[in-house]
């Protein structure tokens, strides 16, 4: 969808800047834009909006003018809601773009390492884009992790990409994981490989200190190391004893999203609770 100058400058920035509307602000919106009865498919767009009027206008628009077609294991976003999420970065550096499809492919939350490595970029390099990037709201930090605050975003950018360039990207994504693994290459979350990142970058995002992030010690079996940083965040706050709603409203994740990880690390421990994990979480970690 192309937009007019008058609403792109009124767009730019209102992603980060607006505040989410409640569970019933978003019931209301929905019934007076759909109607009481909305489909299933629907319900996962809307709540993967997270309460963000902006994006929850646009998709509702979206859904109303474009109706809902299949996408990969959900809904596919509007078109609208595409758009806007490309009219946001309309200004910024055009690297912005580019490295944000790439984030997409490699998942919800990526390490800044990871996303380096496939874009053949350092730190540096992508720090006016990562800048441009977080001013407009559509990613922030989760741990160690580079996220995208909305769930719908994520989405959107990856339906925007054609299927052959997406498929390429998954299989540059997956080849260059089998190498680091072959290699043993240290994940960006080991403090011992934590990337040099600018102290202008920490400033303007608030990346927490290295001093702050040697001080994590490993439990005894090692499984702590393994934790991606979006883990360790997960798992300190289940042992700080919060729900899956309250760690993914921390973390700035969607509870379905949070709860993909804890299965995930149940899986790779061999573990079928959360007392267990929290086992695994260091006593200097959980507070």
């Amino acid at each position: 969808m192309l937009y007019e100058d008058e609403q792109l400058s009124q767009m730019v920035g209102t992603l980060a800047e607006v505040g989410a509307l409640s569970g019933e602000a978003v019931g209301r919106l929905v019934a007076d834009t759909l109607g009481v009865v909305v489909e299933p498919a629907v319900r996962v767009l809307v709540a993967a909006a997270e309460g963000n009027p902006l994006l929850l206008a646009e998709l509702l628009d979206g859904v109303r003018a474009e109706g809902v077609t299949d996408g990969p294991g959900r809904a596919r976003t509007p078109e609208r809601v595409q758009g806007l999420v490309r009219a946001t970065l309309r200004g910024t550096p055009t690297g912005s773009w580019q490295l944000l499809r790439v984030a997409a492919v490699l998942g919800r939350s990526c390490q800044l390492a990871e996303l380096a490595a496939m874009t053949g970029r350092n730190t540096a390099q992508m720090l006016p884009d990562l800048d441009a990037l977080f001013d407009a709201g559509l990613l922030d930090w989760a741990g160690d992790d580079l996220a995208f605050r909305h769930e719908l975003v994520w989405w959107a950018v990856l339906d925007a990409l054609p299927p052959a360039v997406r498929q390429a990207l998954h299989t540059d994504r997956d080849r260059l994981r089998r190498r680091r693994a072959v290699t043993g290459a240290p994940r960006a979350a080991d403090p011992a490989a934590e990337p040099v990142v600018p102290a202008d970058l920490r400033r303007r995002i608030g990346l927490r200190s290295t001093s702050v992030a040697r001080e994590r010690r490993p439990d005894g079996s090692g499984a702590w190391e393994s934790f991606s940083g979006i883990e360790r965040a997960i798992a300190r706050l289940v042992a700080e004893g919060m729900t899956n709603r309250q760690i993914a409203t921390r973390v700035r994740l969607s509870p379905h999203t949070v709860n993909y990880h804890l299965r995930g690390m149940f899986r790779r421990l061999g573990i079928s609770s959360r007392a267990e994990l929290v086992r695994h979480v260091p006593v200097s970690s959980a507070a």
